[in-house]
């Protein structure tokens, strides 16, 4: 008996704890009523927005329309940009084409003298002949020179010379081989023989800077007079069957700048009056001497 009271006791004294711990914790409402609360809410913002009315759409700003003008329309566009018309249309061009220009020809000489990167001064040949004129090279171009001392290609322009001087490396006639009959590989001298010879070139800067190097093919024109004659740099040059070394010219030297073209005009009248003179004594000695 002692044992069930105190059994029924211990029943009871738990229920109690059970119920007060139940009464401390938070009471939470059920989800139902979260839901609904929820969907309330959201109806009652609808029903405000569906009796508000819309805002009336605010119009455009309107922008300035350009007046029509004859030929070309007016370009509008924001102040901060500039436009440039395009040239006046020629005869037979499309709209909207660029207008039509010359080709421009790079061996173009213009008088010899209207020419930019023209240079006055004076080419002088293995002949001692020195040429006097504006001196040039193929439009937008330079000197392409091999540099021997440092074993780089240099571009340098006509302008930025001071001199060219050619110095001789080698020179010699080269015989002429052929077959001896058709068929049959050895070959006989003919008797012939051509000049073959190699030049390099020292240029020298308006710095006085120098390149010692080889050009190969680089035509010069030396303009004057509305005429303009081509001379070629080139470090190796033959001639024909049966000339010479002395009938195989090449540019021994080249000197730019105005004192050295005034001295090669002045050089050239020089010999052009000495030359009258002796022509015109000639005969008055002849009839002397009769």
């Amino acid at each position: 008996m002692g044992r069930a009271g105190g059994d029924v006791k211990d029943t009871a004294n738990a229920e109690c704890r059970v119920k007060s711990e139940k009464k401390k914790r938070p009471r939470r409402l059920p989800a139902a009523l979260v839901v609904a609360g929820a969907m309330i809410a959201a109806l009652v913002l609808a029903a405000g927005a569906w009796s508000s009315e819309p805002a009336a759409p605010t119009a455009p700003a309107e922008k300035p329309i350009a007046k029509p003008t004859e030929g070309k329309p007016t370009v509008v566009g924001p102040p901060d940009i500039k436009f440039v018309e395009d040239e006046p249309e020629s005869p037979g061009q499309a709209a909207g084409q660029m207008p039509e220009k010359p080709a421009a020809n790079p061996f173009a000489t213009s008088g010899g003298v209207s020419r930019k990167d023209a240079v006055p001064g004076y080419i002088q040949l293995s002949t001692d002949l020195k040429v006097p004129g504006y001196i040039y090279t193929t439009r937008a171009a330079r000197l392409k020179v091999y540099n021997l001392d440092r074993e780089v290609w240099e571009f340098v322009p006509v302008p930025a010379l001071k001199s060219i001087d050619a110095t001789l490396e080698w020179e010699r006639m080269d015989k002429e081989w052929r077959f001896k009959e058709a068929g049959n590989p050895e070959k006989v001298y003919s008797g012939r023989e051509c000049p073959v010879r190699k030049v390099q070139y020292v240029l020298t800067l308006l710095n006085d800077h120098k390149i010692r190097g080889h050009i190969l093919g680089q035509p010069l024109y030396v303009g004057r007079d509305d005429k303009a004659d081509r001379f070629l740099l080139n470090d190796r040059s033959k001639g024909a069957m049966g000339e010479t070394l002395d009938s195989l010219k090449y540019i021994k030297h080249v000197e730019l700048g105005p004192e050295a073209y005034n001295l090669a005009v002045e050089e050239l009248k020089a010999k052009a009056e000495a030359a009258a003179k002796k022509a015109e004594g000639g005969p008055g000695k002849a009839a002397l001497k009769k």
